[in-house]
Parts: structure tokens; sequence; C-alpha cells
């Protein structure tokens, strides 16, 4: 299918082509057939009403609906001579509505003029909805009620609904169309605040997305991994236990350590693949580990082996610290025993006054403070 002209976005918003240039562009093709792409979930009722007249001046407009029509864009439709509608594709019809914005603090005289101003939007709306019902009759060919009550209802209608209740002509199946619809799907799941505008105006929400949690190179349809998921686990893998295939993360072993290798297994040299790596048998690995295992044995026992005599030298200066004050104690009794043998000699004090007390136990001799003291 090629389009003339392609309505898309909000009819009488700065994303859908005006009505002006609508009409330059079917004036462009006079006593021609236009066909008319339609993808718009609506816009303002002033502008899909003059489009609708547009088209009914023209006098041989097309539409061909495809992915998502709603509201206003589907009255723009009724002005064309004739409608068809891509097999997967969703159709609505709806009451009009307005947007209320006030916040304010009103006395009573305020809220009663308020309230005539609802009621007079109020009041519009029901003309408007009478209006587009009658348009919606004049289409399908149902009663105005029958239409108001769809209206009233407000749900999304699948192709076949909607030709079923005689809202388009025909369906059709065109590959192009179903791409321009899955297009204009993500588009729209793309801006949320689009999502939201059409939801205010009285749209039901579109339909969820299908579900991103698996991605199509991780998961196929059934959740099951892809052979390219799995190849790149299996690199990773292998990136991870062999760490010289990473930049920066891996060291040739000197000459040195290859000997000392070689020298342990016993072999004139160590084997090696083409990326310098160091291929051993099972045997030489279990060998190579034991020897390992028994040189840092030999290494923690060489260190326990070292700080003995640096405890033992601790050991010895504590004893001779201890023998020599031993020995000094000794020198200082005996001086007081030379000390009492001389004193033995002399007479008593005859001092019985309350403030020198005559003894009542013999006074111990430095021997019996020693004996006392010895074993402490």
């Amino acid at each position: 299918m090629q389009y003339d002209i392609i309505i898309t976005g909000t009819i009488g918003g700065w994303d859908c082509l005006s009505v002006g240039y609508v009409r330059y562009m079917l004036n462009q093709k006079k006593d021609k057939d236009v066909h008319v792409g339609f993808c718009s979930l609506g816009g303002y009722v002033k502008d899909g009403l003059e489009m609708n007249q547009a088209f009914r001046d023209h006098g041989k407009v097309h539409a061909h609906a495809f992915g998502m029509n709603a509201s206003i864009s589907t009255i723009a439709m009724l002005g064309c001579a004739t409608i068809d509608i891509a097999k997967d594709s969703l159709f609505l019809i709806h009451n009009c509505s307005t947007v209320i914005l006030k916040y304010d603090q009103q006395n009573k005289e305020q809220l009663d003029e308020y309230i005539k101003e609802i009621t007079k939007q109020r009041n519009d709306l029901n003309t408007f909805d009478d209006l587009l019902a009658q348009m919606y009759a004049d289409k399908t060919g149902k009663s105005k009620e029958d239409c108001a009550a769809q209206m009233k209802k407000g749900n999304w209608l699948t192709a076949q609904q909607a030709s079923d209740f005689g809202l388009v002509d025909g369906i059709r199946e065109e590959e192009k169309d179903d791409r321009a619809q899955d297009l204009l799907n993500k588009q729209m799941n793309a801006f949320h605040f689009d999502n939201k505008l059409y939801e205010e105006a009285g749209i039901p929400p579109l339909p969820k997305p299908q579900s991103q949690s698996v991605r199509a190179d991780v998961a196929d349809g059934d959740g099951n991994p892809t052979p390219r998921f799995l190849q790149k686990t299996l690199q990773g893998l292998k990136n991870l236990l062999h760490p010289n295939n990473v930049e920066n993360n891996h060291k040739q072993m000197s000459k040195t350590t290859l000997s000392a290798i070689a020298k342990i297994l016993a072999v004139d040299s160590v084997p090696m693949d083409g990326e310098g790596k160091v291929t051993l048998t099972a045997d030489q690995a279990e060998l190579l580990d034991r020897k390992i295992s028994s040189m840092k044995e030999t290494s923690v026992k060489g260190e326990s082996e070292e700080q003995k005599p640096a405890e033992n030298a601790v050991s010895a200066e504590e004893i001779k610290a201890v023998k020599d004050e031993i020995k000094a104690l000794k020198e200082s009794i005996a001086s007081k025993d030379e000390q009492i043998k001389n004193l033995q000699g002399s007479p008593a004090p005859t001092d019985e006054t309350k403030e020198n007390p005559k003894d009542e136990h013999p006074a111990p001799s430095a021997l019996d403070i020693y004996n006392a003291i010895k074993d402490i």
C-alpha cells in the first residue's frame, strides 16, 4: 500500500500534519483517489472534525487504518469514502473529555460560580458525544443509542470487532502495515508522557509491550539459552580458568623457575605449549605439589627453631636476675646477723614507758626473716 498522506501522532498537535497542510496535499490531487494511512490515538475534536470535512470535500479519499487508532482519529476517518483496517490493529471509540485544572480556596459564592462553569462544560461534552454518536451511527447503520453505549464502554476493539460493528468496511493483510504498527507501538511505549496524556483524555491504557526480561541474544521464545549465549558463557569460563588469555594478567615464567621445576621433576626440561603454558602429567603435578608442601613445612619448622634461642636467651637473663637478687639478699642478711651478734652483749633498754613498752616477744633475727621469705 502506497500512502499519499499519513496521519499519525496527536491530531492538532506538533507531531501530526496540520489540517491546512492536509488540505494543501488534497488540492494537489483533485479528482484523483487519495490514500491516507491512519495510526493515531486521537487529539483535539476541532481538528478532527475539520480533517473529516476536508476528506469529505475532496470526495475520493480512502482511509487505511493500521496500528492503534482511537478517539478523534476514528472521526477523521469517517470523512473518507472507504475505510479498511490491517488485521492486527486496534480501534477505539469513546466519550469526549476535557481537562479540569483547579487548585484554589473559595467561598460559597465562588463555589457556586465554579459549579456553573463545570456544569456548562459537562453539558458541552454531552453535546459533543451526541454529535459523534450520530456520526458513528451514520457510518455503521446502527442506532445512535447503540453507538453511544459503545462510546461509554470505551474498550479497545480488534480489527474483526471493528468490522463487525460497522466502523470499517474491510480487513486487509499487508506486511508493510504490520511493520509500521510495530514501529508505532515501540515509539509510543518509549514516550510514557504520551500514554499518560491519552489516559487523562479518557482513553484506556495502551496494551503493555511484551516482557523484555528475556533478551533475544540470551534465550529463545521458550526461555532456553541460545547457542550464542552458551558460546559466550564457555569462552568466559575459559578466560577465567586461563587468565593468560587476558591482557596484563599473565607473566612468563623465568628460566630459573623452569629449571627448578625440571630439577624437582627429575626431567631435562619442562614441556610448554605454543601459548607459553606449562604442560604437566597428572603424576608430575602431584609430585610437584608434594614437593611444594614439603618445602613449606621445612620453612615453617626452620622459623620455629630460629625463634627458640631467642626465647632461651630471655629465660636465662630472667634467671640470672633472680639469682643476683637472691645473692644480694643473702649478703644483706649476713650483715644483719653480724650486727645482731655485736649487740647481744649490750644491756637491754630500761625504758618501759607507754611510748616504749617492753617487748612481749623476742625480736626476730635476720636469719628468721630470711627463713620466712626464702621460699617465696
